[in-house]
């Protein structure tokens, strides 16, 4: 139960909850009704930002009144909460929480309700800029509702969130020119509706990726996707409301309502059954609760089952069998009577007669016991039957079946049943010998056979078994041969891609004997130096190699269970090296944008870019970022010359040209350098001045220390401390006097901005930094001075527009824009003047 109390609601347990609000199924006390209560995160409050978006939602929705948008009850603040209730929407977002499809049908009458909502709020003069599956939520009855206008905003205001500058809508449903960031109308909530459709019958949005930039790319270059075959009726449809521009979608909510309908119509008279096929009085239904359509006449179909009937499965008929027909064990022989010896010869003639073919001896044996006179062989025929039946075919201690089958005929060699028990235990004795081999166990495989030999002396049953242990001894023996030559190539290295490698005589092996340990045990054995060689190669970053041999253990060991981690810790290794190019690249660049092209050495951008290269070589972006550092070095160059700094310019030079700057460019700036450092050993000896010429040498530096000290940095024209220290050298120039005055302004001039600044007058710290900027090579220092002065103009616009001077707050702005265009002050200052 949640802390929060608000008064008039009794709050019954949690719904849900975002990162702005949390919503709880709540009792409205004083009419006894749910309700969805919406409370907004007290820690929320410190920024007033979100505090106007959460009553926005409640005021644009308190103003829409439709069947199809959440109806707002009440709105207020308690203490620190900020709530709304809402209506209760108990069925819940139109997706299954199994990620399935919905039916044909229901898809449509959502997209149509949720199209009339859009259409009647952009009437109203509001975008909703956020409709996806989250906010379209059912009523019990099924009809679709719009929920959340958090977002929402009059159709002519700014598509920006003024709090971040980041666009606002969720990514897989962003319209083109939402995620290009600009204005959008009505027309936008209908591309994401579009999108809704789509994943409401396939069960997946149209377009996906792993980051939300890719997925805005694919909303704006890529073609809608095609709908699978059951469904492509409905791809024109979708077509018009996936086009990337909006003058080529439906216009209004009316108009995309006005087909779907059309399709619903269509699918209600039948004329859609590649599509969906609906039962007649689906079909009735259907039409009858289209609000404008008219169903067609039609014959009345037969009624189909009662509403609720349980349609019992038929599984097939089970007749009784007839009972003639019916097969019947024969029934028990008449009992023998006293002296009816002549009987009993007839069955045993009768039993010699089938003898032959032993089961059917066995299947009377009780009833020929019967018959038989009572003497001692009748009673070794029993016993010798009862060990035949508990399976002791023979042995040596004159229990075994054959040891008594064998004592009967020593005293009646022709005795029938005696002789058809031997050759039954014979039989025996060769499906054990046959059991056996099947089980792998030739050993006793060869005894059991053995021992039916001597009983049955021969015969195509010994003959077939006897083959098949031939056939495994003749392939034991090429079995070794394999195993041999296998152990041989593994010991020499020869693990896998040939027909001689160890992996694939072991597969020879495993394939004559699937059960063969020592090949088995080979098979693990490579795998394991693959997997070794595998997880080396993870270490040293060649992930190639890694994923090859992964293919080569597939190939080894399909289905290896090392297999789908070891390609896994290379997916990762992949991701992340990704990840580390991408981090390197995108520093690169910040530090390119700041102005810190090679210091500091380990966080320039020349080092980060290297480092792409050391992840990725010939890296098309960092290729050109090291060429645009050589572009930026080159300039430095040309501006050390212009300055008569020939050492900096040559260092300058040398990493512009190892660089990639551009060679023309480079090649001149050379030529000037040889110049420069010619006149300069020209000049190295100290110039004998006139007296006129010492004079005007005197004059310069006392103006210039004269102008320095009095902030004159650069300007007015030529009487500047910048233009009169070089006036000096122009005399002189080894002057140390004037070197070490051009050296004092940099740091004067920051002096002067912070305190301009500092007194919140940007105007007059503008100089200042063009001061800076023109004798300061130090890009983090420049870049920190334009923020603060970006900042500085931001503030001051803010109070010109406070005061209602909105003319010079704009042109605030615009200075402003020019030193920190991605502040979030100086939009926050665009934010305002956009509302005023």
């Amino acid at each position: 139960m949640p802390v929060i109390e608000i008064p008039g609601y009794r709050i019954q347990r949690q719904l849900g909850r975002g990162g702005m609000a949390t919503v709880y199924l709540a009792i409205q006390q004083s009419v006894d009704r749910e309700v969805a209560l919406k409370i907004m995160n007290p820690a929320l409050l410190a920024d007033p930002n979100f505090g106007e978006r959460f009553l926005r939602e409640a005021r644009i929705a308190a103003k829409l009144h439709h069947r199809h948008v959440v109806g707002v009850h009440d709105v207020g603040r308690a203490g620190d909460a900020h709530y709304i209730a809402m209506e209760y929407l108990s069925a819940g977002p139109i997706l299954r929480k199994d990620g399935t499809a919905r039916d044909v049908v229901s898809a449509l009458r959502i997209a149509r309700e949720i199209a009339t909502a859009l259409g009647y709020a952009h009437a109203k003069g509001f975008v909703h800029r956020d409709v996806k599956p989250d906010n379209i939520l059912l009523r019990d009855d099924g009809s679709a509702v719009l929920t959340d206008f958090g977002i929402a905003r009059a159709a002519d205001s700014a598509t920006r969130m003024t709090r971040t500058g980041a666009v606002v809508g969720t990514p897989h449903y962003m319209s083109p020119e939402q995620a290009r960031g600009r204005t959008v109308d009505g027309r936008a909530d209908l591309y994401s509706l579009g999108v809704v459709l789509y994943e409401m019958l396939v069960g997946r949005v149209p377009f996906h990726a792993e980051d939300s930039l890719a997925v805005g790319i694919m909303h704006i270059t890529e073609a809608p996707p095609s709908l699978p075959e059951a469904l492509s009726a409905l791809q024109p449809m979708l077509d018009v409301m996936l086009a990337k521009k909006p003058e080529e979608r439906y216009q209004t909510g009316e108009e995309m309502a006005n087909a779907i309908r059309e399709y619903e119509v269509a699918i209600g008279r039948g004329e859609l059954p590649s599509l969906v096929a609906l039962p007649p009085r689906e079909a009735e239904a259907l039409l009858a609760a289209l609000p404008t359509a008219v169903a067609a006449p039609r014959a009345t179909p037969d009624p189909p089952p009662r509403a609720g009937a349980r349609a019992e499965p038929v599984i097939g008929e089970v007749g009784a069998f007839d009972d003639a027909a019916r097969p019947r064990r024969p029934g028990p022989p008449p009992a023998p009577t006293r002296g009816g010896g002549a009987r009993w010869l007839a069955a045993l003639v009768a039993v010699v007669g089938i003898g032959a073919g032993g089961a059917t001896l066995w299947l009377y044996q009780d009833h020929l016991r019967a018959l038989l006179p009572d003497t001692q062989l009748n009673t070794l025929l029993s016993d010798a039957q009862r060990a035949l039946e508990a399976g002791r075919l023979d042995g040596s201690d004159g229990t075994s079946a054959l040891e008594q089958f064998r004592a009967v005929l020593r005293e009646d060699p022709d005795n029938a049943l005696a002789l058809a028990g031997v050759r039954e235990v014979g039989l025996r004795l060769v499906a054990q010998a046959r059991a056996a081999l099947d089980a792998g166990d030739r050993a006793t495989a060869r005894a059991r056979l053995d021992a039916a030999r001597v009983v049955l002396q021969g015969g195509a049953e010994i003959d077939a078994v006897e083959q098949d242990l031939a056939a495994l001894a003749s392939k034991d023996s090429e079995v070794s041969a394999l195993l041999e030559q296998a152990i041989a190539a593994r010991d020499a290295g020869r693990l896998t891609d040939a027909a001689d490698s160890a992996a694939a005589l072991f597969a020879r092996v495993l394939a004559a004997d699937p059960g063969n340990g020592i090949a088995r045990k080979g098979i693990d054995d490579i795998v394991g130096v693959l997997d070794a060689q595998a997880r080396a190669a993870l270490g040293e970053g060649r992930l190639a190699d890694a994923e090859a041999i992964a293919m080569r253990i597939e190939a080894v060991s399909p289905g290896h269970a090392t297999v789908p981690a070891l390609r896994g810790q290379v997916a990762d290794a992949r991701a992340a090296a990704a990840k580390a190019l991408e981090d390197a690249l995108s520093a690169g660049e910040a530090r390119l944008r700041s102005g810190n092209l090679l210091a500091p050495a380990n966080d320039s951008a020349r080092f980060h870019f290297e480092q792409a290269l050391a992840r990725e070589p010939g890296n098309a972006r960092a290729r050109a970022g090291l060429a645009r550092v050589g572009a930026a070095l080159l300039v430095q160059a040309n501006a050390a010359l212009e300055a008569g700094d020939a050492q900096t310019a040559a260092g300058l030079l040398r990493e512009a040209g190892r660089l990639g700057a551009p060679v023309g460019e480079t090649n001149a700036a050379r030529v000037r350098l040889r110049d420069l450092e010619e006149r300069q050993a020209i000049a190295a000896e100290r110039p004998n001045l006139t007296p006129e010429q010492q004079a005007r040498l005197e004059r310069f530096l006392a103006e210039a220390d004269a102008a320095l000290a009095a902030g004159a940095l650069n300007e007015p024209p030529g009487g500047n401390a910048y233009d009169l220290y070089r006036a000096a050298l122009s005399l002189d120039r080894a002057n140390a006097r004037a070197k070490a005055g051009l050296a004092a302004i940099a740091p004067r001039a920051r002096t002067l901005f912070d305190e301009a600044i500092a007194a919140g007058r940007p105007a007059a710290a503008r100089p200042h930094l063009d001061a800076f900027e023109s004798t300061s090579r130090d890009g983090a220092a420049r870049s920190a001075m334009r923020l603060a002065l970006g900042r500085a103009y931001a503030a001051q616009g803010e109070r010109q527009a406070a005061a209602g001077q909105r003319e010079a707050a704009g042109r605030s702005l615009a200075r402003a824009r020019e030193m920190a265009p991605d502040d979030p002050a100086v939009a926050a200052l665009a934010a305002r003047l956009a509302a005023q």
